[in-house]
């Protein structure tokens, strides 16, 4: 069997109505590439990724070669699943079987949702809990309350619920830190920090785990290295010493992914399965928990978060847990009406905004967009996480007042204070 060819299909699928305007502020396209692998046997293959078509030469190292060329592959994991659903269709067994035992049937499976206002949280919970979902993980930001965001969420939510906030070291340094994580740890609902700072503080990882009973989440599981290697990896380093209690296994290639199964399992340390696309990416995300010894936090796909899936049959989803697709491959079918749908939507035509941060007191001040703000802030800019700090997006109103400082703010990369 030979991989002959490979179709690039570029699509637009839209996020769902009630969160497509803040997913685009928060700075989230909704371009998906959906790629189908042909074989000379007749048999196709699926992957995927959010965003633009790869490069071509990404795709050229996988044409004219066996799909079982690419067992415990180190390529781009959208591309390795494609061979992993051919080998599966090819012997009639599900994509698993070749990654190793099973040692579950239903994967444990969460919301996302980036950082959003108390109520827009309250709100995606009890939608997550409504879909049957039992986890969440959030992004925490600088611009909103996150001690208030977790009190909305916890009166929303059912009393079986968990919620992960992951900072992305945006509380930068213990001296911030502590204040807001010992604020968190009163909130039953609170069940993991993930990455709090930043990750290279080592020293301060431990200062805060030996304070804050909450579980910490390291980004990362990469603890396995190509041949003798002078430097062990950082999360190797963290996991002996037990400096976090949990880890994102986050788009690895499927040998990091599956070689970090062993290592966390021997250290009896949970894994957070994190691979982001549409039903296919969750089908494959469901493959690799079946086998995974510690995969046992929410695992992320957000395969929620647009209108369509792409797959014929939706998942089913259960108290928190997805059941893992028993057909040959990945199991799933992708729906080429769908794929018909969305291969030449427009991109969305959105007004100038600009973001602007209300401080406690009432103080406003203006930033070109979220991302900057989520920069800038993080940096020391401005007041981080103070108590009943919100941002909102101020849209083209028309005036003359908006045009002003919308030109002002394109001109510099820094905020504006009002009465500026």
């Amino acid at each position: 069997m030979k991989i002959t060819t490979i179709e690039v299909i570029p699509l637009r699928i839209p996020y769902e109505d009630r969160i497509r305007k803040a997913f685009y502020h928060f700075g989230m396209n909704e371009e998906v590439t959906v790629y189908k692998f042909h074989t000379d046997t007749g048999l196709v293959g699926l992957g995927e990724n959010p965003g633009p078509p790869f490069e071509q030469n990404l795709l050229d190292a996988y044409l004219g070669t066996n799909p079982f060329d690419h067992v415990m592959g180190t390529g781009r994991f959208n591309l390795d699943m494609a061979c992993y659903d051919l080998m599966g269709k090819h012997l009639g067994l599900p994509a698993w079987k070749l990654m190793g035992q099973q040692v579950r049937e239903w994967v444990s499976m969460g919301w996302w949702m980036p950082s959003m206002s108390p109520e827009d949280s309250a709100a995606e919970v009890q939608e997550a809990a409504s879909r049957g979902y039992r986890g969440l993980k959030c992004k925490a930001r600088a611009f909103y309350d996150v001690v208030e965001q977790a009190q909305a969420m916890q009166e929303a939510a059912p009393p079986d619920f968990r919620i992960e906030f992951d900072f992305n070291g945006a509380l930068v340094n213990v001296e911030r830190a502590l204040p807001i994580l010992r604020q968190l740890e009163q909130i039953p609902i609170v069940k993991g920090i993930e990455e709090p700072i930043f990750a290279y503080d080592i020293e301060g990882w431990r200062r805060l785990h030996r304070e804050i009973r909450i579980p910490f989440y390291l980004h990362g599981v990469s603890t396995i290295f190509d041949g003798p290697s002078r430097q062990p990896s950082g999360p190797w380093l963290g996991l002996r010493a037990g400096d976090f209690d949990g880890a994102l296994c986050s788009h690895e290639t499927i040998r990091n992914a599956l070689a970090a199964s062993w290592a966390f399992a021997a250290a009896n340390t949970p894994i957070l399965l994190q691979y982001v696309g549409t039903g296919i990416t969750a089908a494959f995300a469901c493959h690799l928990g079946a086998v995974m010894h510690t995969a046992t936090l929410p695992g992320v796909t957000a395969h929620h978060t647009y209108e369509d899936d792409l797959i014929v049959e939706p998942h089913q989803v259960q108290r928190g847990f997805m059941q893992v697709p028993t057909g040959p491959g990945l199991g799933v079918e992708l729906d080429e009406d769908a794929i018909e749908r969305y291969r030449d939507v427009p991109a969305p035509q959105w007004p100038r905004h600009f973001s602007v941060v209300t401080l406690p007191g009432g103080l406003e001040h203006y930033y070109r967009n979220l991302r900057q703000a989520e920069r800038l802030m993080k940096q020391g800019v401005d007041e981080a996480f103070a108590p009943g700090v919100r941002l909102t997006e101020r849209e083209d109103d028309g005036s003359d007042d908006f045009d002003r400082l919308w030109h002002r703010l394109q001109e510099r990369d820094w905020p504006l204070f009002s009465g500026q």
